[in-house]
């Protein structure tokens, strides 16, 4: 999961994007893997199904939040608040993705071949970029021009700025080369993509436990 989550971490600037949704699964397209992601204008959500009782990410109104359930409350917290509590209880917390961030890319070059994943076809780019612990890194990833594709890499722009604040230079690069992504070597690939719309309430923040809200928050105050 976290290899999915790290490369995922990709930002640029917030533009409004057209609906749609997308699964993703780990380079070896175990189901259990799963990542399910749906937006609509400036609204995302991320759910995990492996995961489904421990709660969901939404992203609406330019704000992040994670949605969990906690002794069958739920509970609603600001995703830089999770962010505080995981580091303060020796968690990773987002500094502790570093080996899958990128600090620079040094280039990104089409392979000549060429790949389908999830019914689209893409071509295969080889990307040399170094991570943020100074690490030299070589991936091989599948990028296209399908609409749907570019749409899901400004999904991942704006998660990785709701999560970090920090702008990714793989993303901004594949962005400028108006391409999507379908994979990103043995992280995660695209298993689903459609332009549906996904219902409204989807996107709503659920009522809540003011009272449990405040008292995790207390931790990190």
């Amino acid at each position: 999961m976290r290899y999915f989550t790290a490369a995922m971490l990709m930002a640029l600037a917030l533009p409004v994007l057209a609906d749609g949704q997308a699964t993703l699964v780990d380079g070896e397209g175990a189901a259990d893997s799963a990542v399910q992601a749906r937006w609509a204008g400036d609204q995302l959500r991320v759910d995990f199904p492996r995961h489904a009782a421990k709660g969901y990410l939404l992203m609406r109104d330019g704000k992040g939040y994670v949605i969990t359930n906690i002794s069958g409350q739920t509970v609603v917290l600001g995703i830089r608040d999770v962010q505080s509590i995981a580091g303060q209880l020796g968690g990773q917390g987002a500094t502790g993705l570093a080996s899958y961030q990128a600090r620079s890319v040094n280039s990104l070059t089409a392979s000549g071949e060429h790949e389908t994943v999830a019914g689209v076809e893409g071509d295969v780019y080889v990307l040399d970029w170094v991570n943020q612990d100074g690490e030299a890194r070589q991936d091989r990833l599948v990028l296209t021009e399908d609409p749907r594709a570019r749409e899901l890499m400004t999904v991942f722009d704006r998660y990785q700025q709701t999560l970090t604040g920090n702008r990714d230079p793989v993303a901004a690069l594949i962005k400028e080369r108006g391409l999507g992504i379908l994979r990103f070597s043995d992280r995660f690939q695209v298993s689903s993509l459609s332009s549906v719309t996904p219902p409204a309430a989807a996107f709503a923040l659920p009522d809540q436990n003011t009272g449990l809200q405040n008292l995790l928050k207390s931790v990190i105050q």
